[in-house]
């Protein structure tokens, strides 16, 4: 059986043994199973990206031409997707397009996230 701290410190002091002092919390145990089922929903582990779904159509939303010097990154705070641009006409054309690529990522599933674009050099 489990006593507070204060318990067994008195306890340890008619036994002649030293107290517990640490300003540390006993707390009861939890089973992992609860634990990973709570991390696999607030980190989306297993749920598919909306990067990778991006990645994956990439081809179609900016074109052959484009898809292969051109690679989306990540989505940054506030729906802003980071394109890294190998070109500088290249990033220029698909700045023009942007309306365009937006339009074509809106109808992707959970593509409704994206609210710009930003190309970077790379």
């Amino acid at each position: 059986m489990e006593y507070p701290r204060q318990t067994n410190n008195l306890i340890a002091s008619l036994r002649g043994l030293p107290e517990d002092r640490s300003v540390a919390k006993l707390r009861p145990a939890f089973p992992l199973g609860n634990l990973i089922e709570v991390l696999e929903q607030k980190y989306k582990i297993g749920q598919d990206k909306i990067e990778d779904l991006i990645a994956k159509h990439w081809s179609e939303l900016v074109g052959e031409h484009a898809a292969h010097r051109s690679t989306p990154q990540r989505v940054v705070g506030g729906g802003i997707l980071l394109i890294q641009v190998n070109n500088p006409m290249l990033r220029q054309e698909l700045q023009f397009q942007q309306h365009k690529i937006l339009d074509r990522l809106h109808r992707l599933p959970g593509g409704g996230v994206i609210k710009a674009l930003n190309f970077r050099a790379g």
